[in-house]
């Protein structure tokens, strides 16, 4: 795709910008819309008239829909932002970036999507989109069990996978764990079920609350139901999560004095399936837990990472460490930047 739009550019070099920059509405209209045009206009540092012709154009072909509550995207026009991408993809020749942080981190596989998530939350989509096309790519025809944990996140991820339906492919989707106080939006049963809703499949809660006594989680694994969703887990071949800045998962927790010195003290950075780590990935503090544990990913045939941000860079790479060597991670040029300039330590 690259070299032919090389040759086009030749001819029509003002083809570039113009398309980048419908693709940039586009993207802003996903995100922000419904939004009229004098909203979009401030929200992309334009003025009205240059936006005004091209979300016409826009309109005229498809992508977008305008009603008095404003502009919103349609499918063809998420379709035309995820071939936006592709295109970025050649273009930069982001693959070489990918196989440097997948060297860097010593894991299987990598995908970067441009922009930093901590700046545009909208690169969530991108994200999504980009798991959807790994697993797209990876999955055979057939039935397929995917494990997903809670968070933002997943949960934004979880609303944009769009996989493809013509393929002869079951779905069963199950939560990898409890709640943890969070908001019921991003608990991984609300996600789980999104996500199930997503590719036509099956969902299976689990429902354990976390932050348990030792004897009260004890109590709950001889649970005949939770039982039967352990074991379903157990069978999970895709595994979707992210991982938390430590200092952020500490007080989500609600953990008590003691727990949060030592995290503290022991220089946590992240965490993930309850376990608070170190930069070098050691595990540093653990919180009891019913569902997934991170021991059970070496045994899940394609642990997908989703993180991204400049800010999670430092967790990002301490994971890897402690990681099984299939991990594939999911991210974005502001996390992979700062592993490959070596910032994150």
């Amino acid at each position: 795709m690259d070299n032919l739009f090389d040759d086009i550019l030749k001819v029509v070099p003002e083809l570039k910008e113009d398309y980048f920059e419908r693709i940039r509405v586009l993207q802003r209209i996903l995100k922000d819309g419904p939004i009229g045009r004098k909203g979009l206009a401030e929200n992309l540092a334009m003025t009205e008239r240059p936006l005004r012709t091209i979300t016409d154009i826009l309109k005229r072909q498809g992508l977008i829909d305008s009603s008095p509550a404003g502009m919103t995207i349609t499918s063809q026009g998420e379709r035309a932002i995820a071939t936006g991408q592709d295109l970025w993809r050649d273009i930069s020749k982001i693959h070489l970036h990918e196989k440097a942080l997948a060297d860097v981190l010593n894991i299987a596989d990598a995908r970067i999507v441009s922009g930093d998530i901590d700046l545009d939350k909208n690169i969530l989509f991108e994200m999504g989109l980009q798991v959807s096309k790994y697993l797209d790519n990876k999955l055979s025809d057939g039935n397929h069990t995917i494990a997903i944990t809670g968070g933002s996140t997943m949960l934004a991820v979880s609303e944009h996978i769009q996989l493809n339906h013509s393929a002869n492919r079951h779905f069963t989707v199950v939560a990898a764990r409890g709640g943890i106080g969070d908001a019921s939006a991003t608990q991984a049963n609300t996600i789980s079920d999104i996500l199930a809703q997503r590719l036509h499949g099956h969902n299976i809660s689990l429902y354990a609350p976390e932050n348990l006594s030792e004897v009260a989680n004890k109590a709950l694994m001889n649970d005949p139901v939770i039982q039967s969703t352990l074991s379903r887990l157990k069978e999970a071949n895709v595994l979707l999560f992210s991982v938390g800045s430590a200092k952020i998962m500490a007080r989500r927790r609600g953990l008590d004095s003691k727990s949060n010195s030592k995290i503290k003290t022991d220089h946590a950075v992240g965490e993930a399936f309850g376990c608070f780590f170190d930069k070098d990935g050691n595990i540093v503090h653990r919180v009891p837990r019913i569902g997934l544990q991170l021991e059970d990913l070496a045994d899940v045939d394609l642990p997908i990472l989703i993180a991204g941000g400049n800010m999670k860079a430092e967790a990002i790479q301490a994971f890897a460490k402690l990681a099984p060597k299939q991990l594939v991670i999911i991210t974005d040029q502001g996390a992979s930047n700062t592993v490959l300039n070596g910032e994150s330590h």
